[in-house]
C-alpha cells in the first residue's frame, strides 16, 4: 500500500506539472499571437495616396500669366491639379512625406478663338501632417506643404509670327498649401479622404489613400 500511495504521489505531481505547462505554452502562445497582431497593427505607419482638386493657386496663376502674356489669350480650360502623396509616420499623431501635383491649362485669343497659349504646372512639396483624432475607420488632421512649382509657359507658332515679344518660359516658383481640416474614413488599409484649405492642392480636394 504504502508503495501504491508513492505511485499515485507521483502521478498526481507528474499530472500537474503536466496541466501546469500546458496553460504556459497556451498562455505564451496567447501572447505570441496578440503580439503578432498589435504588431500587424502598428506596422501600418506608411501610406500612399491620389487626389484631385479644385480651386489652386497654380489656377490663379494661371488667369493672370493669361492675362499678362505675348499672346494675351484667356483661360479657355483648365485640368487639376490632380497628385500623389506620400507620408511615414513618426509617430501615431505626426507624419512626414512629400505632396506631388500637376495642373494644366489653354489659353485662346479672344478674337479669333484659336489656341494660342499652353501652360504646365508641376510642384513638389515636402509635407509635414498633424492627425488629431484618431478612431477605428475615421480620423481627422491637418497638414503643411511647402516647396517649389516649375510653370511652363508654351505660345504657338503662329503667335510667335505675330508677336516677336512672344516666346516660350519656364520659371520656377516657391509653392505652399495648409490643409486646415482634413477627414479619412474607411478601413485599416483604404481609405477616402477630403480636405479643405488653401495653395496647390485646391481649397478643397478628395482621394484615396492606402496604408501598410
Amino acid at each position: 500500500m504504502h508503495a501504491e500511495n508513492i505511485n499515485l504521489t507521483y502521478y498526481n505531481i507528474h499530472f500537474s506539472r503536466t496541466l501546469i505547462m500546458k496553460k504556459i505554452l497556451y498562455l505564451i502562445a496567447f501572447t505570441v499571437m496578440n503580439a503578432m497582431s498589435v504588431s500587424a497593427q502598428d506596422e501600418l505607419k506608411n501610406e500612399v495616396g491620389v487626389f484631385y482638386g479644385y480651386g489652386s493657386a497654380s489656377d490663379v496663376l494661371s488667369v493672370f500669366s493669361s492675362m499678362f502674356s505675348a499672346a494675351a489669350g484667356s483661360q479657355s480650360s483648365w485640368f487639376g491639379p490632380i497628385g500623389v502623396e506620400y507620408y511615414h509616420h513618426i509617430s501615431p499623431a505626426v507624419a512626414i512625406g512629400g505632396v506631388a501635383t500637376y495642373a494644366k491649362c489653354t489659353a485662346e485669343d479672344e478674337k479669333t478663338k484659336k489656341k494660342d497659349l499652353k501652360e504646365n504646372y508641376i510642384t513638389v512639396m515636402p509635407s509635414v501632417k498633424f492627425n488629431w483624432l484618431r478612431k477605428k475607420g475615421f480620423g481627422m488632421y491637418s497638414s503643411l506643404s511647402a516647396g517649389v512649382m516649375i510653370a511652363s509657359i508654351s505660345c504657338e507658332d503662329d503667335v510667335k509670327t505675330a508677336d516677336p515679344s512672344a516666346k516660350d518660359e519656364t520659371l520656377a516658383r516657391f509653392m505652399l498649401h495648409v490643409t486646415a481640416l482634413g477627414a479619412e474614413f474607411g478601413g485599416d488599409a483604404f481609405r477616402g479622404f477630403v480636405e479643405a484649405g488653401v495653395g496647390e492642392k485646391g481649397i478643397i480636394n478628395a482621394g484615396l489613400r492606402y496604408k501598410f
